[in-house]
């Protein structure tokens, strides 16, 4: 007991010390990256919460900052910090690694966690302090603090610490070897070859190649994959494409679909392009701009059904007008995919967020719902002053944690053109702590360039950035669906005349 005592305050210490290593760092980089920075880079990125403290502690350096609020303000400019520090992609998994362990120990119980779940708080700690750059002798105590893990209270003969016997090395042999095809136990369509090990206690860990990327697992988390030493044996043309059929379905790929037949609907080939450009993209996040009558629900129900084919979707969120409710299109067109989604009034979404701020959960009962722009108040996003005897009801924005969905899908998705408006501020809290986002929309070409870049910075605010990148990256774009029009046409001399657009591009 003494013990576990005694590595919960290490781990609240170490959180300390990695907030304060972490705003000396961002004091240096911030500043550099552009004229009131302050504001710009801090003031702006924070959640509402965050911003009352400020508010209300006259807060004017990072210093003061929480972990929270200062990993908000590392991840919402990763993209000038990294160019600036020149950080790998791959340092990103850990600022987003530090938000979770942030959040768990903040809620923390008084039964504590497992010693594997600390031990990997901990690495990851110690890890995301070698990114930013902290001194030796924090990263040196989180080693140390490690190896205690290890180390049983009152070790007695013929016990074995679970957590150490785990990742025994036989003889300082690695567990698997380079090229050895292997597949995480959680989820075995989690598949690849091993590449590296690195070497470390009390279990190694392993660089494995899975779809296109390289990906850490600790030895406990794998298993060899048993190749079945037979045969060759000939196979008929249809048994063939029956064998790759089933290998497909086992180990999905980004070319392989598992929503063809998810609906009890007509498909047309082209609404699976959406769902096609969704799996290859770096971040789940899509804007589906087709005019009027092509079936944009139907492309969004077809990635809802992908999604799940591949993880594990358990709260999905629609925002839309308030017709659409009336009507309850949205709920009769999830039907078709076997989904059942419910809408949400007024009186039941405050329900939520009160049982949010209570637990920190979002209710179990309300997990597939559907919400009309027009509950996005005043009173609802920043809650109600305190009236008579009656305390202060929090708002949306003042939820810490935040409500996080596996799916938020926007329809109607120009309604939030306006940032000034509470629909856009209450999507963009949504979108900012969601794992996939589709926005839906008609041809937003039609639409403003600025009302376009307001749509996709709130879907990307780490590619787009600000109006002056957004315009020098749309600039060659109808030059270059000129050459594309072109080209298509076949047309007499076609690639010469493809030239001089692309020329302009």
């Amino acid at each position: 007991m003494n013990q576990n005592i005694n590595i919960h305050e290490s781990v609240a210490k170490f959180l300390k010390d990695v907030a304060e290593q972490l705003a000396v760092v961002l004091e240096k980089v911030l500043p550099s990256l552009v004229d009131d920075w302050w504001n710009k880079t801090v003031i702006n990125n924070l959640s509402f919460q965050q911003n009352q403290r400020i508010e209300q502690g006259k807060i004017k350096s990072l210093n003061r900052l929480d972990l929270a609020g200062l990993i908000r303000v590392l991840d919402k400019n990763w993209y000038q910090i990294s160019t600036c520090l020149g950080l790998t992609p791959e340092a990103r998994h850990f600022v987003k690694e530090m938000q979770t362990i942030r959040n768990r120990w903040a809620h923390a119980t008084t039964e504590g966690f497992p010693p594997e779940d600390i031990y990997r708080d901990l690495d990851t700690l110690q890890r995301f302090s070698v990114v930013i750059g902290a001194d030796d002798k924090l990263i040196q105590e989180l080693r140390t603090t490690k190896s205690t893990l290890l180390e049983p209270e009152s070790p007695k003969e013929d016990t074995i610490n679970p957590l150490t016997a785990q990742g025994k090395n036989k003889g300082d042999v690695a567990e698997f070897e380079p090229g050895q095809v292997v597949f995480v136990k959680s989820n075995p369509a989690i598949r690849g070859a091993v590449i590296s090990i690195l070497p470390a206690k009390p279990e190694n860990r392993f660089k494995v190649f899975v779809d296109g990327q390289m990906q850490t697992f600790y030895a406990s988390q794998l298993q060899v994959e048993k190749i079945r030493e037979e045969t060759a044996e000939a196979l008929l043309c249809d048994q063939f494409h029956a064998y790759l059929t089933a290998l497909q379905i086992r180990y999905p790929g980004l070319s392989t679909l598992y929503s063809l037949n998810a609906a009890r609907v007509d498909f047309i080939p082209y609404q699976f392009r959406p769902v096609l450009r969704f799996i290859r993209s770096d971040r789940p996040r899509l804007l589906i701009a087709d005019g009027v009558g092509v079936g944009k629900t139907i492309e969004a129900g077809l990635i809802l059904r992908e999604l799940q084919a591949r993880r594990d979707i358990r709260s999905v969120l629609i925002i839309c007008p308030r017709p659409l409710v009336t009507e309850c299109k949205w709920q009769n067109e999830m039907k078709r995919f076997e989904e059942r989604f419910t809408h949400l009034d007024g009186g039941t979404l405050r329900y939520c967020i009160n049982e949010m701020d209570l637990d920190g959960v979002w209710p179990q009962q309300h997990q597939r719902v559907i919400v009309p722009y027009s509950l996005f108040d005043e009173a609802l996003l920043y809650g109600s002053a305190p009236n008579g005897r009656r305390k202060r009801k929090k708002g949306l924005l003042d939820l810490d944690p935040p409500p996080r969905f596996d799916l938020v899908i926007v329809d109607e998705a120009h309604h939030i053109r306006n940032q000034d408006t509470f629909s856009h501020k209450a999507v963009r809290f949504f979108c900012d702590h969601a794992e996939a986002v589709v926005f839906l929309t008609a041809t937003p070409i039609q639409l403003g360039s600025s009302d376009l870049f307001v749509l996709l910075n709130t879907l990307r605010p780490d590619l787009i950035i600000d109006q002056e990148s957004f315009k020098h990256m749309a600039e060659p774009n109808p030059f270059i669906n000129q050459a594309v029009s072109t080209m298509r046409a076949q047309e007499p001399e076609w690639p010469a005349r493809a030239l001089e657009p692309l020329d302009q591009a």
